[in-house]
């Protein structure tokens, strides 16, 4: 009996292991079949976007090699922006319509020329080639076969300049909001009297940008009206009545006065009522589920530091800082430094608003001292002693108006001093660029509205500050190319662009001594040059290799009031889209060496013509009978 257990179990086992067996080599011509499918996926689409991979929702990436899909991805976006962006609204002051195109034109100057929407086809087609090819062997295998089961989608890589888009929304759609006016305090027949609240509305810009956004997400571009919102405003008539006999306290005090050193300013009546408000807060009444808001008199710090703003003209002395030239191979002082003031505009607003809450008769003003930048007194220390760094470009054919800007631009930055390891702001060393500053403006189209803008020429400064610190060799930390290509910095990809407060071009001094900046114009050329102590560093910059050209697309017209009906005029040239690219190679004496790769990506820009818009003549029906 056991002898035949015994065989029994004998022969289960050998038949679990010809089981065993045939499993294993059923796994093994499964596993081959796979890995030779694989193999042959991964040969087809080598090249290829995986299937069932979509942009933009439906459209369809699959079997595309990269150069068949950018076309497709250029096609259709040239179509999506076309015609520009349309937008409209319609409340209780009336009805508009405004075109806003996808690139801003300057009429004169091509440094204000700039993209709203910027469409990165590059890095929607990294992410579509990305898909399925993950690193290791099984982590490709489940991505092949979910490839194969279910549809992977991407979204168009899109870069909206939002800030820029809603202020040309608020410039073209203004007059078509009443902003609702919270009761407020006025002087007449010099008597205190209340003027009650007002509701009104605003229109949603920011819901209209994500609108576009979205819409372009799908390369879809449709019409797009801005929906108003009310402003209501609930306030207590008990609040108002206080804060009513608050303010007629503070005017019976009146006047008051700001003061610093021996001047004062006399604050009447009329000046204290513009800057009453009501400052609010919520109160949550839990029984009835309402919030309504509390009120109590402040003083509006906005219109406070307006105010100031033109006595800071009386007080404020710029410091003069030392500026210093190169005179036969030495450094000379051609400026002596001098501290100067200037009005702590923010203090003072805490100041006053205090004050006049507390019924001060006398409020000081907050002036700071402003000590200009020490240096040694023996400018030989500075080392300074031999130009390390040259940088140059050419703004022939320049209008009237940049070339203004380039000359008041260079004279700012003529004598600057970089300390070692400082990093060097160009925005910063310029300042505000307005009319103050000695700056011309130049005329932008935004939307349907042509309006002066100050900038014009800077972006030669950049250019040119960005050559300067490639041929020294400096450490670069901060460049934007222009958003296409333009004739004054040829060649392509040795651009920089400049826009208060970024883009900015900023480079760091690591040469261990002072650097001073010298400018000059010759005729058409713009010369930089950096003086200091060379450390022997070897600069080799290669040529600059220009490829992916790209045709720019048809002529865009553009409709204007500016021109006469059916009048037109040419604004700008088109302009090849291309990508651009080139090293610069710095060799320290140690042997170590820094390898700088400098890309440009240039986007087609097309001939731009204004035209005169026609006028609509309304056709007068005839009276029925």
């Amino acid at each position: 009996m056991f002898r035949k257990h015994f065989n029994l179990l004998k022969i289960d086992k050998n038949l679990k292991s010809k089981h065993g067996r045939r499993s294993f080599f059923y796994f093994l011509i499964a596993l081959v079949i796979i890995g030779s499918y694989f193999l042959i996926f991964q040969k087809i689409y080598s090249s290829e976007i995986y299937p069932r991979v979509y942009c933009c929702g439906d459209f369809r990436l699959s079997g595309l090699k990269y150069n068949e899909a950018e076309n497709l991805l250029k096609i259709s976006i040239e179509k999506a922006e076309k015609d520009g962006f349309v937008f409209k609204s319609r409340t209780d002051l009336g009805e508009k319509e405004a075109i806003i195109h996808s690139n801003l034109i300057a009429l004169a100057d091509p440094d204000l020329s700039r993209s709203l929407v910027n469409f990165n086809i590059p890095a929607t087609l990294k992410e579509a080639f990305q898909i399925g090819r993950e690193s290791g062997f099984l982590k490709k295998i489940s991505e092949m076969v979910l490839s194969l089961a279910r549809d992977r989608k991407i979204d168009l890589a899109i870069d909206v300049d939002k800030q820029e888009l809603e202020r040309i929304l608020r410039d073209n759609f203004s007059d078509l909001e009443k902003p609702a006016e919270s009761a407020r305090l006025a002087i007449l027949n010099n008597e205190l009297i209340l003027i009650d609240e007002k509701p009104g509305f605003i229109l949603d810009y920011e819901g209209a940008i994500k609108e576009l956004q979205d819409n372009l997400s799908l390369l879809k571009n449709e019409k797009i009206e801005i929906q108003s919102i009310q402003q209501n405003s609930l306030t207590e008539p008990q609040d108002i009545s206080l804060m009513f006999e608050q303010a007629k306290e503070i005017l019976d005090a009146a006047p008051y006065f700001l003061a610093y050193q021996d001047k004062k300013w006399e604050l009447k009546p009329k000046q204290l009522v513009q800057w009453f408000e009501m400052m609010s807060s919520l109160n949550h009444l839990k029984q009835q589920s309402i919030s309504q808001k509390k009120v109590s008199l402040g003083l509006n710090h906005e219109k406070i530091s307006e105010y100031l703003q033109t006595l800071a003209e009386e007080i404020n002395i710029e410091p003069i800082q030392r500026r210093l030239n190169m005179e036969n191979g030495r450094v000379v002082e051609f400026q002596s430094g001098q501290p100067g003031l200037i009005l702590d505009i923010e203090d003072s607003v805490k100041n006053i608003t205090q004050g006049i809450l507390e019924k001060k008769k006398e409020i000081n003003l907050t002036v700071q001292k402003i000590e200009p930048e020490s240096l040694p007194a023996d400018a030989a220390s500075l080392g300074i002693k031999e130009l390390i760094g040259e940088g140059k470009s050419n703004f022939a054919g320049s209008p009237k108006n940049r070339r203004h800007n380039i000359e008041v631009g260079a004279e700012k930055l003529h004598g600057t001093l970089i300390k070692p390891d400082e990093e060097f702001s160009l925005v910063k060393s310029l300042g505000e660029v307005n009319e103050a500053n000695g700056f011309l403006p130049e005329l932008v189209i935004k939307g349907d509205r042509t309006i002066p803008e100050y900038g014009g020429g800077l972006c030669q400064l950049a250019t040119t500050a960005f050559r300067v610190a490639l041929n020294a060799g400096l450490p670069i930390t901060e460049r934007q190319p222009h958003s296409y290509r333009v004739v004054y910095y040829e060649p392509a990809g040795m651009d920089a662009t400049i826009y208060n407060p970024h883009p900015d071009l900023r480079f760091v001094n690591d040469t261990g001594y002072y650097i001073l900046w010298q400018t000059g114009i010759f005729g058409d050329d713009l010369i930089f040059k950096l003086y200091g102590t060379s450390d022997e560093r070897r600069v080799e910059t290669s040529a600059v290799k220009v490829f992916n050209i790209t045709e720019p697309g048809p002529v865009k017209f553009i409709e204007t009031d500016e021109l006469t009906p059916g009048e037109k005029k040419k604004v700008e040239s088109a302009h090849q889209g291309a990508d651009a690219e080139f090293r610069n190679i710095i060799t320290f004496p140690n042997g170590i060496v820094r390898e700088d790769v400098w890309k440009s990506r240039y986007q087609p820009w097309p001939e731009v013509w204004l035209i005169g818009k026609e006028i609509e003549e309304k056709s007068e029906e005839s009276p029925k009978e």
